[in-house]
């Protein structure tokens, strides 16, 4: 409002003329026309005084406030209608300071009490003073604006609080502004920071599965750009740990008046609880289907993986299982790890530092290596796991209903890091379902080995079983008892009248009533007869039969077992044959039995003995004395004891000693004897037999004789054999200190004489000098030769393979000579020196005389002789032909003449007596111009 539109109300004394006088047509004033419109603008109108009391106010203004008259206001103070009187004070403040007030909203109380919202727009009207006359406004009524407002605020509350109630993930997709509004549980349900997420759709998009986001991006423009209010789809939404929730989304869609899609919200549900359990109980239900079917082990744990697998990505699973022992682990299921791994770890043994699998197993507890890199449970194994990527593992054990350690069920990552609760989910299920199946395989395992060990037991004893259902006419027969009848594994069942037909004709009858008289009579029996099998073969049978009644007493059921004793019977009748038979060897052999008393000292033998003694036939005795008057008196004490040792002691009665003939000649008797006692282990009665030793006592005396003059001759023989050692010794320094002098007297003449000497001269010395030290040689080699198989020293293990490279350094080859091994040499048992001393020689041999040092070769071999071993040195040299053979093993025997040859005729004799002592053999495959191929054996031991 302004000064030139201000609106005045009329006065009240022309509206009491007016109300007075009579209705005239004569035109209205300008002061008529704005009264007129005063009273009857729709706007509410007021006039008041600087103190609070109206002037004046139209008929709406009193209708807005709930008044019938206008004209009441008059008497009315103005703070009355102010719910909030500081509401008035902050209008008339701004009014006495700037002037005006524009749409102030206040809140007024109607005359019923009820209240409601105005806008108040007012201006302060002032005289020539400049003081404040009067008020003149209007009130505009805003309160269903308000109430608007205080519901969408409500609603605005609502909306917020709902979102923070609910576990939900709420949204708004802004589609004009491109801005996607989140509630703060999608920080909590996905672990991101609301500050961090990109303002638009792509803090969506860019977290959905790469599977899922064609199919979810196509469903939702679809509902977006049709005429749809909804939208639902479900999808899988990377957490910020990497790992996808399974979500179940809803949203609505806000359209505009022309029906465009203008804004979207919605929730979002995390299903990946419900959906892992229906995933998990569907895993559960195929397994244990499987395990119901009877599949292989194999087959169920491989499943097994595979599911866990698809349920955990990012996720390699294994079961290894326990040996019989529980020491080792064992291959089980590992569909996603090589080959070459699971053979490595394949019988890992079970310990306390045995990497994830081998520790959890022993402490019987779950182990969880976050980084195999640096665990040092993995020492001995992360060499196989890092190349493959693999770097957390944790293992569980699989523990059977009766506490056992089954195996374990292990979880690699190729990432460090610990187990999520969905990864300790999927092991509790998996280790359960585990066990169950590896309880299971191992019972069909263990039933089944307990069939095949009763039906091996049964064919072992002969021993067959059967059962009659009486009232079905059903005969069922076991494996063995078809066998025993002799017929086919594959009789699927035989009729009773069948099973009768069997039976011997002959005791046919007597069967078939025993069987009668054991339905209706008896309740067990046993019986034994004979069976013709469809071959002819005649067979004895022991038969137990127990019956079972229903009831009423009716025979139900017969169950029994046919115990094939035909070798049994055959076995008695052979007994008795054999009996027959010994007493006749006994008789021939001149063995006589006897059967003592302690109690009453009653003794009783057969005419064998009466013959041993030297008694006439039929002259048996009856008192132990009668037995102990014919041993020999220097004997008898030793007799005696030995029958207290076996009355007292338990001892057997076991003993040489002599008895006196009648005639007076003395006889060796070896009498053996068992004490029989009772159940309080008293004696009751000794049996046994004598046997004339005198012929062997006589031969065992010769015997020791023989030894005793051996054993003199062997001392013989030793001090002899030091004797000649000495000799050697001697032998040895005595020849050869000659020799060093006439060698040390050629090298000073060649010395002194120096320019002197002609050349045969100085060659003469030299071949002097050579002579000598082959004498010298020589008698070493003689020296050697003599010892072999006379002085002996402990054997050892020999590794032949380090023993001959050691000889070659020895003999130092010419350059160009090559002495190769080829392939491995063994271990034996040999006096080291010896062994090294055969192939010093045979090597030095070929190295000799080879003609051609800069071309030489030598290999050395070892073949597999069965209780030997066969080496080989074989050369390119010049070979020896074959009547030479046997020549080259004779000791002081050459092929070249002494002055030609280096060789003094000793060594390969040497060989030969070295090899034949060890218990081996040597022998020669040689000829002219194709090398040589020396071979010796040498036995094998346990090395």
């Amino acid at each position: 409002m302004n000064d030139d539109l201000r609106i005045s109300p009329p006065n009240a004394a022309t509206r009491t003329e007016k109300a007075s006088a009579e209705v005239e047509l004569a035109p209205l004033s300008p002061e008529d026309r704005l009264s007129s419109f005063y009273a009857g603008c729709p706007v509410a109108l007021f006039t008041t005084t600087p103190e609070g009391r109206f002037i004046d106010a139209n008929r709406a203004f009193a209708r807005l406030l709930g008044y019938a008259d206008h004209t009441r206001f008059l008497d009315l103070p103005v703070p009355g209608f102010y719910a909030d009187q500081r509401q008035r004070q902050e209008i008339m403040r701004t009014l006495d300071q700037e002037g005006a007030v524009h749409g102030y909203e206040v809140e007024f109380v109607r005359l019923d009490g009820t209240r409601l919202w105005v806008s108040i727009t007012a201006r302060a009207i002032r005289d020539a003073t400049g003081r404040v006359a009067r008020y003149e406004g209007a009130l505009e009524d805003v309160t269903p604006r308000r109430l608007a407002q205080d519901m969408l605020r409500l609603s605005d509350q609502r909306f917020h609080l709902l979102a923070k109630a609910t576990n939900d993930t709420i949204w708004d997709w802004d589609f004009t502004a491109g801005t996607v509004w989140w509630n703060e549980n999608f920080e909590r349900t996905f672990g991101y920071r609301l500050d961090d997420l990109e303002p638009g759709p792509e803090s969506w998009t860019g977290r959905i599965h790469p599977d899922d986001i064609e199919r979810v991006s196509r469903s939702i423009h679809d509902a977006i750009d049709g005429t749809a209010t909804a939208w639902s789809g479900e999808y899988r939404f990377r957490r910020a740990d990497g790992e996808y929730a399974y979500i179940y989304d809803r949203g609505v869609v806000l359209r505009d008046a022309t029906g465009k899609a203008v804004r979207m919200i919605g929730s979002m549900m995390d299903a990946t609880l419900q959906r892992r359990q229906q995933i998990l109980l569907g895993w559960q239900r195929k397994v244990l289907e499987m395990i119901a079917l009877h599949h292989g082990i194999e087959e169920t744990l491989e499943v097994l993986c595979r599911d866990a697998e698809e349920l955990s990505a990012g996720r390699r699973f294994t079961v290894l299982l326990a040996s019989e022992d529980g020491r080792r682990l064992l291959h089980g299921a590992a569909p996603s790890l090589p080959a070459s791994y699971n053979k490595a770890v394949h019988g890992i043994l079970v310990g306390p530092c045995a990497g994830s699998c081998g520790t959890a197993a022993h402490r019987r507890a779950p182990v969880i290596v976050e980084d195999i890199a640096t665990d040092p449970l993995w020492a001995d194994f992360r060499q196989l796991a890092l190349p493959l990527g693999l770097r957390a593992c944790w293992s569980t054990p699989i523990v059977s209903s009766r506490g056992e350690v089954l195996g374990t069920w292990a979880v690699y990552r190729s990432a460090p890091g610990a187990p999520t609760p969905a990864d300790d989910e999927v092991v509790r299920v998996a280790t359960r379902l585990a066990a169950i199946a590896i309880e299971r395989a191992r019972a069909e395992r263990a039933l089944r080995e307990s069939r095949e060990q009763l039906a091996k037991a049964q064919e072992v004893a002969h021993l067959g079983s059967w059962s009659w259902d009486v009232a079905a006419g059903k005969l069922d027969w076991s494996e063995e008892q078809l066998r025993i009848h002799g017929l086919p594994r594959e009789s699927s069942g035989v009729r009773p009248d069948a099973a009768i037909a069997c039976v011997h004709p002959e005791d046919r009858a007597r069967v078939a009533a025993d069987l009668e008289a054991l339905l209706w009579q008896a309740g067990s029996g046993e019986m034994t007869y004979r069976i013709v099998r469809p071959d002819g073969a005649t067979r004895w049978i022991h038969a137990r039969t127990e019956v079972e009644r229903a009831p009423d007493g009716a025979p139900a059921r017969l169950l029994g077992t046919c115990h094939d004793i035909t070798e049994q019977r055959q076995a008695q009748r052979a007994l008795q044959e054999k009996e027959e038979r010994l007493r006749a060897a006994l008789d021939a052999s001149a063995t006589g039995t006897f059967r003592w008393i302690p109690a009453t000292n009653e003794l009783d033998w057969d005419e064998n003995l009466d013959r041993l003694f030297g008694l006439p036939v039929g002259t048996t005795a009856r008192h132990i004395d009668q037995f102990t008057s014919l041993v020999h008196p220097d004997d008898r004490e030793r007799v005696f004891e030995a029958l207290d040792r076996c009355v007292h002691d338990g001892a057997d009665f076991d003993l040489e000693f002599r008895v006196v003939w009648p005639d007076g000649s003395v006889h060796w008797l070896l009498d053996r004897g068992r004490m029989l006692r009772d159940a309080e282990g008293r004696p009751l009665t000794m049996t046994g037999a004598c046997t004339d030793v005198t012929e062997r006592m006589n031969a065992e005396l010769a015997l020791r004789q023989r030894a005793d003059e051996l054993a003199r001759l062997t001392e013989a023989l030793q001090r002899m054999n030091r004797e000649l050692d000495q000799f050697a010794y001697i032998t040895s320094h005595d020849l050869k200190a000659p020799l060093r002098g006439i060698a040390n007297l050629s090298q000073w003449i060649e010395d002194d004489e120096g320019e002197r000497l002609s050349d045969l001269s100085k060659r003469n010395l030299e071949l002097l000098r050579i002579r000598v030290q082959r004498m010298d040689a020589l008698i070493d080699a003689i020296l050697a030769y003599s010892r072999v198989g006379r002085i002996r020293v402990p054997t050892e293990v020999v590794a032949v393979g380090p023993l001959v490279e050691e000889v070659v350094d020895l003999l130092s080859p010419p350059g160009g000579f090559r002495v190769e091994i080829a392939g491995p040499l063994p271990s034996v048992v040999a006096e080291r020196a010896l062994l090294q001393q055969v192939f010093m020689n045979l090597i030095g041999n070929a190295i000799k005389h080879h003609r051609d040092k800069g071309n030489g070769r030598a290999v050395v071999s070892c073949a597999d002789a069965g209780s030997h071993w066969r080496f080989t040195v074989e050369d390119n040299g010049p070979g020896i032909a074959p009547r030479f053979h046997d020549k080259v093993f004779i000791i002081f025997q050459t092929l070249e003449a002494r002055d030609r040859s280096e060789g003094t005729g000793v060594g390969l004799a040497l060989v030969k007596k070295i090899v034949e002592s060890s218990g081996g053999a040597v022998a020669l495959d040689s000829d002219l111009g194709r090398g040589a191929a020396f071979s010796f054996t040498w036995p094998k031991a346990l090395v």
